[in-house]
């Protein structure tokens, strides 16, 4: 810790090491300021400028809590995990190999890829995309709302929907960071890539907090991505692969996901409940038993996510992100580059406390193989292998995770025992005990004929087909079919969607997301990304808010 303070003769440092608090006489008269610094090897580096003189007294961070009392004045300062992942110039000529040391970027300093998807690149005008959702309505001749309509219409006619044109770089902002061991000070300990969406803050932040959604990808062990063991410092994250090339497959798969094909950014956006998105980047671990075990921790526990996520609102807290807060600082602008820290924050000094926005609301979706990350977060409230994530720096309290996780969405989730371990039986069983146990849990499952081999839900969900519900099932048409079921209450719903209900003759240009047509190819095996979305961004629809 080093302190400086800064009176009529001069500026006064002095640096101690300490686990303790700092008690400090009172500053000599005529100081006018006092600066802490903070430098730990297990957390991102904290500054703070505290204005003194006569009170009120203001200060320039908002991780800092400043409480003044008749005899003292307390000057608390949070550390954080998290920071900004640094960001490289692209490759010159296009083409690299191996490690690089950060997330690629163009131009005035901006991710190259999102770069493209934000906006025009003769412009630099925001790109406004046509987004389509579903939407309830009555059901043709009657009936229960539902999102079906006629098997033996063509494409997206088989179902209601709604459109939206969304400028995404008008609605929020995307950030690259980095949690764990960021300070580069542990080489021996782990950090991981985290994607976060974060949408533009039109109206006060409810006392209650922020909403978060937590997305679990499918499975990077695949030819897709370089195979990395822990604590992961090599060929993750930001590893070019294959070689000679600038492809950087641990940063490509989020932009797949959360803006183009899938496009849950532009669904949410669409739904007008704002919530965070956040998606951990898990690497592909190596082949063996104990690489396996290690696969998806510490995100696989109750307390593993929960300090994820109170680390990640805490960071954007301090980086500035509120209320009618900009996003110029985003996508990278502000990134470390070539061993140089981050952009400072502009100087906004206070004299109020400002702590960081409560957790009001969590959901936890999954995608394909993304089930086996997701489904022990159920029955798992601590972190299985303390000895390499311990609490102290990879935990937070699981009960109070269990008290704030509202939702879980089942988006289309691998179904086959082989490829994930899990039984279906098992998987019904959980699903149900942990939507009973709390009365606003929500649980949303949208299967496609790619997970379910085209068979109806009541022979695979046995045990949720005896629930009370309603059930919209409109005639097939051949082999296209779809089957929609709700609870009285909203509690939950499921839709299962044969595989050439999902596929179209024809479809609108330039509209998102794209739904899957006859003459593509690997048309059947597009039916599974594209169940994600439409499930995605109709669970967004219905998200408690």
């Amino acid at each position: 810790m080093t302190l400086e303070l800064e009176d009529p003769t001069g500026v006064h440092a002095h640096t101690t090491q300490t686990s303790q608090q700092i008690l400090l006489s009172a500053p000599a008269p005529g100081t006018s300021r006092l600066k802490v610094t903070i430098d730990h090897p297990d957390y991102v580096t904290q500054v703070v400028t505290v204005r003194l003189g006569t009170a009120p007294f203001y200060w320039d961070n908002r991780n800092c809590e400043l409480v003044t009392s008749p005899n003292r004045t307390d000057l608390t300062i949070t550390m954080g995990r998290v920071r900004q992942a640094p960001v490289v110039a692209e490759p010159f000529g296009g083409k690299a190999a191996g490690d690089q040391s950060g997330v690629f970027y163009q131009g005035a300093k901006e991710y190259v890829i999102l770069r493209s998807l934000l906006r025009s690149a003769t412009t630099g005008v925001g790109l406004v995309y046509d987004v389509r959702t579903l939407k309830e309505a009555a059901a043709p001749g009657g009936g229960p709302s539902s999102t079906l309509t006629i098997a033996k219409n063509d494409g997206w006619d088989r179902f209601s929907t709604a459109d939206s044109t969304i400028t995404l770089a008008s609605n929020g902002g995307y950030l690259w960071l980095e949690y764990g061991s960021v300070t580069g000070k542990r080489p021996k300990e782990p950090r991981f890539l985290i994607a976060v969406w974060a949408p533009a803050i039109t109206s006060p932040v409810p006392q209650e907090g922020l909403d978060c959604i937590v997305y679990f990808s499918p499975s990077t062990a695949t030819a897709d991505f370089p195979r990395s063991a822990y604590p992961y410092r090599v060929n993750y994250p930001y590893t070019v692969f294959p070689k000679d090339t600038k492809k950087q497959p641990y940063i490509d798969i989020a932009y797949r996901h959360l803006i183009f094909n899938h496009g849950y950014a532009l669904a949410l956006t669409a739904s007008k409940k704002p919530a965070l998105i956040v998606m951990p980047i898990f690497p592909a671990v190596p082949d063996g038993k104990e690489s396996s075990r290690q696969m998806w921790q510490p995100f696989n526990s109750q307390e593993g996510l929960h300090r994820l996520l109170l680390e990640i609102t805490q960071f954007l807290h301090g980086f500035g992100y509120a209320h009618n807060s900009g996003f110029s600082r985003w996508q990278g602008a502000s990134a470390p580059e070539g061993g140089l820290p981050a952009l400072p924050i502009p100087p906004a000094f206070s004299s109020t406390n400002q702590p960081r926005p409560k957790i009001r609301n969590v959901t936890l979706a999954g995608f394909s193989s993304g089930i086996s990350g997701l489904f022990p977060v159920i029955s798992t409230a601590a972190i299985q292998d303390s000895s390499k994530y311990p609490a102290a720096f990879f935990a937070a309290d699981a009960k109070l995770f269990n008290d704030i996780w509202r939702e879980l969405w089942d988006l289309d989730f691998e179904l086959k025992e082989m490829a994930t371990g899990i039984r279906r039986a098992a998987l019904e069983k959980a699903l149900l005990t942990w939507l009973g146990a709390g009365r606003e849990r929500r649980l949303r499952m949208h299967h496609s004929g790619h997970t379910t081999g085209d068979v109806r839900p009541a022979t695979l969900f046995p045990e949720i087909a005896k629930l009370a519900k309603t059930v919209t099932a409109p005639a097939a048409a051949g082999d296209s079919w779809a089957e929609e079921w709700r609870d009285l209450s909203g509690r939950w719903s499921l839709a299962f969607y044969s595989v050439a209900y999902l596929l179209a003759k024809d479809r609108p240009r330039d509209l998102q997301p794209v739904i899957p047509k006859l003459t593509d190819l690997e048309a059947r095996k597009a039916v599974h990304p594209f169940t994600a979305a439409i499930g995605f961004g109709h669970a967004a629809q219905l998200r408690l808010g």
